[in-house]
């Protein structure tokens, strides 16, 4: 139990972006006090995209999670948004099961979300899809497509001017080319980026970790 008690005076369903920095930066905070204090080894910025999708392109609301938002998550704008290797997929559903422990531990755990084990077997049941989706390079959305491109092409991309570099001449290409490279975002019955147009221009904030180079688009 949190010392706020089970239920916690803070909004965690903001509507603004200022309200949800305050409320991200809180959230992430207490997360990194709770696996410290009891000895889980996370992340160097723990719970960053989990809550990111879960506040920009779910429901707002980061301390309410059901099966369905986890479906949401990690099978469909985690393959259109985020480049990983194979071998941090394991990583990323135990990051996930860490912060609902988190979550139902201090009482952050929103009443309307499925209970806590429900949410963890849950995780476990749609690994398979999970890599599965990953995988699948048609559910790629196109800023996907495009860093997959550039990382392919040998950019760093946490190299600033080797990015920039890159966009120049990527836009000066033929434009088959540049087709050929983006594609097509996926359309039709269950190929959606969870039934949504996702906002232009909020990709999840890069990670510091120097063990996970990932980036999600």
């Amino acid at each position: 139990m949190s010392e706020d008690g089970p239920m916690s005076d803070r909004d965690w369903a903001p509507e603004t972006e200022k309200g949800y920095e305050a409320a991200r930066k809180d959230l992430k905070e207490r997360f990194a006090a709770w696996c410290a204090a009891n000895g889980t080894v996370v992340d160097a910025d723990p719970g960053e995209t989990l809550v990111h999708y879960k506040w920009g392109f779910v429901d707002q609301h980061m301390t309410r999670w059901t099966c369905a938002n986890l479906d949401e998550v990690y099978l469909e704008l985690h393959p259109a948004k985020v480049i990983a290797e194979e071998s941090e997929l394991g990583e990323m559903l135990a990051e996930a099961k860490t912060f609902i422990a988190f979550l139902a531990d201090t009482g952050l755990l929103d009443p309307d979300s499925d209970p806590r084990d429900v949410l963890v077997d849950h995780l476990d049941r749609i690994e398979p899809t999970f890599r599965k989706n990953m995988a699948d390079t048609s559910r790629y959305s196109v800023g996907k497509r495009l860093w997959t491109t550039a990382r392919a092409e040998g950019v760093e991309l946490g190299d600033e001017k080797a990015v920039q570099s890159f966009m120049q001449d990527f836009n000066a290409r033929p434009a088959a080319q540049r087709d050929a490279a983006l594609g097509r975002l996926p359309t039709g019955p269950g190929r959606r980026v969870s039934g949504r147009a996702t906002p232009p221009g909020t990709p999840p904030r890069p990670k510091p970790s120097a063990k996970r180079k990932r980036r999600g688009r």
